[in-house]
């Protein structure tokens, strides 16, 4: 039987070389899927920063238009976007005190939707569940007198920072893995 060491020296180098090239190809696919992963996510997290930002300037809108009785036809669009899964407004206590509870949905919060509420610390993180991944982002929205052009303290009445409620989203990842599996 023919062993390693009796090869001719080429022929071990050549078999070397590509050895670590094979290495380092299956190394450098493993990294950029990873890079391409992570750069994937964040724009998910961009996408609903946007969201976030898109869905309280329609918000304001209505309420300054006099419109915000059918913000659930605006949500429902929204809703309709094939990368969003779920989408969710909930007031919070400085509006319910001043403007009422809303709708039931309005008010129905988890666990995480009311500690953002409480601490008006933005959440985010990535969940999966029978249907796939997707990331998961709940953003307060902040009392501001001046949030996308508007002062927000002249209507809600309140000190600036109070979390006036929250954007809870899902946000989809199923491009995500479809690419990275392509």
């Amino acid at each position: 039987m023919l062993r390693f060491a009796d090869m001719k020296i080429w022929v071990r180098l050549t078999a070397a070389i590509w050895i670590v090239l094979i290495i380092a190809w299956v190394g450098v696919i493993f990294w950029e899927s990873s890079e391409n992963r992570q750069m994937a996510i964040e724009q998910a997290r961009s996408f609903a920063g946007s969201m976030h930002e898109t869905t309280l300037a329609g918000l304001t809108g209505m309420m300054i238009t006099g419109t915000v009785g059918q913000r659930e036809v605006f949500l429902d669009q929204i809703k309709q976007l094939s990368i969003v899964r779920e989408l969710k407004v909930i007031r919070g206590e400085a509006v319910i005190k001043v403007f009422g509870p809303g709708n039931a949905a309005e008010t129905k919060a988890d666990a995480i939707e009311q500690q953002v509420l409480k601490t008006g610390q933005e959440y985010s993180e990535i969940q999966s569940d029978d249907k796939g991944e997707y990331l998961r982002v709940v953003r307060p929205a902040l009392a501001s007198t001046n949030y996308l052009g508007k002062n927000c303290i002249m209507c809600h009445q309140v000190p600036e920072k109070t979390v006036l409620g929250i954007v809870s989203m899902k946000i989809s990842l199923d491009d995500v893995e479809s690419a990275l599996s392509a």
